[in-house]
């Protein structure tokens, strides 16, 4: 009840006509009327249409995109019996604690082609170090060894047993990790105001709110 309540009564407070809203004193758990003209003005304003629809595919696709990268790269790294890899977990981890900067980061961006594009909101978060780390420590330690090589005694490349005997496995942890890289895409509003900005087609519903707030 702690958990749920404060989002119905969100839900309640939008569909609840403001006079109304402000009168009740006491907690509401079901509207005494109902009233979707903030739905309406939402969806009927170009603007906010618009950002809403900017930021679902910024979701879903961003989200997609991030999970899938992630976890190959994690799977790759896991197998420490392969030379190199060890250094490549220890550069990738390195960016976590150091960074270039926001100018480096610009002209990183400006030089590759995707600065003020609906993708530099996209492909620079594909991986996320912070999820490949916890990736890695499941694919190296808890991920099932006997699956895997018996797959691999069957004939199956290491692509098909990472697709298809792997992530079916990790089911839980790869919901897990998608519920918080969707969560950071659909709040995200500031690599809009850092790289994009001047585009108002291309702002997310994130920055549409904060603007109107």
């Amino acid at each position: 009840i702690v958990c749920f309540y404060p989002m119905w009564y969100v839900f309640l407070a939008s569909i609840t006509p403001y006079s109304e809203f402000i009168q009740s004193k006491l907690m509401l758990w079901f509207p005494q009327t109902i009233d979707f003209q903030y739905y309406v003005a939402v969806f009927s304003t170009q603007v906010f249409a618009n950002a809403l629809f900017v930021s679902v595919v910024k979701t879903v696709v961003g989200t997609l995109l991030s999970v899938l990268v992630t976890s190959m790269m994690a799977y790759a790294v896991s197998k420490t019996h392969i030379k190199g890899m060890t250094v490549i977990n220890a550069l990738v981890v390195f960016t976590l604690l150091f960074s270039g900067g926001l100018i480096p980061e610009y002209m990183l961006y400006n030089q590759v082609g995707i600065l003020r594009t609906f993708w530099v909101m996209i492909l620079p978060s594909a991986l996320s170090v912070f999820y490949f780390i916890i990736m890695r420590n499941y694919f190296a330690y808890s991920s099932p060894k006997e699956l895997e090589e018996a797959a691999m005694i069957d004939g199956a490349s290491e692509f098909r047993v990472f697709f298809q005997v792997i992530l079916p496995t990790a089911k839980p942890m790869l919901a897990a990790v998608a519920l918080f890289i969707a969560v950071y895409h659909w709040n995200d509003f500031y690599t809009y105001m850092m790289f994009i900005a001047n585009k108002p087609e291309l702002q997310p519903f994130a920055w549409v709110l904060r603007r109107t707030l």
